[in-house]
């Protein structure tokens, strides 16, 4: 329960988000990419692209949806949670972390990624299934130059992470954790993260990696933590793959 200031008044230990804002949270998010696709094929299309091409996108291209998904999430996040209810930032626990937290989650995130790594191969192993990354073509694609790179480092290692925490963690994280504690909070927000990558692989990666901003977000309490999390997952992730890539390494 938190003290809150909405719409120019103080609200004594209320719940910071209801369930009606998520559902209008997740719905504009929705309806923000659902608008950002359609210009983004129209205006490909008016450039000679055909539709059918876009579902293999050029560099350009997927930059671009990248760029769209995370302005959707910081969208919805902004304009149908903060905004709509005259919140400011540090609602969703956009405040300064002291260096010790920093150091923490820098630390946890380099002891989280090869147990992460280690559990999926270990999954994957027992169920005998194929052991594949579906996102590796989207980070990746074919003509990646360094500055294409680059936009992709800052993008998907930086960008898209901040608008995943800012709905994973600010919203959905701190809604459950008022209503149903701590570790199930965590637990349950980590769970859906995972879950929404729709693949195994990422998902058991990203259920592992929820776990830990989860984690140093509730001790912090700051959601910048979080964030430094999961942009050094990415970004690690993302800087390995080029350079295998750039030394003729089949990934």
């Amino acid at each position: 329960m938190y003290s809150i200031e909405e719409n120019g008044s103080k609200i004594l230990n209320q719940p910071l988000w209801r369930w009606r804002d998520l559902a209008i949270i997740l719905l504009g998010t929705v309806l923000l990419l659902i608008v950002g696709v359609i210009l983004f094929i129209i205006i490909n299309v008016m450039r000679g692209a055909k539709p059918e091409d876009l579902l293999e996108p050029t560099v350009a291209q997927t930059l671009g949806l990248t760029a769209l998904e995370t302005v959707a999430l910081i969208g919805g996040v902004y304009l149908f949670g903060l905004r709509r209810r005259r919140l400011n930032w540090d609602a969703v626990g956009l405040r300064p972390a002291s260096t010790t937290w920093y150091l923490i989650a820098f630390v946890a995130t380099i002891l989280i990624i090869p147990l992460a790594s280690l559990v999926t191969i270990l999954v994957f192993f027992v169920t005998g299934q194929s052991l594949e990354n579906p996102q590796l073509d989207f980070l990746l694609p074919e003509g990646l130059s360094a500055i294409d790179a680059l936009a992709m480092l800052f993008l998907a290692g930086f960008a898209a992470p901040f608008g995943e925490e800012l709905l994973f963690r600010g919203v959905l994280y701190t809604l459950f954790r008022e209503r149903w504690g701590v570790w199930f909070s965590v637990l349950l927000s980590s769970l859906l993260f995972g879950i929404i990558h729709g693949n195994l692989a990422v998902g058991l990666t990203g259920f592992l990696l929820g776990i830990v901003a989860a984690v140093v977000f509730e001790y912090s309490r700051s959601l910048w933590t979080a964030i430094l999390v999961h942009s050094i997952n990415n970004s690690l992730k993302i800087g390995l793959l080029y350079l295998l890539v750039k030394l003729g390494i089949d990934v």
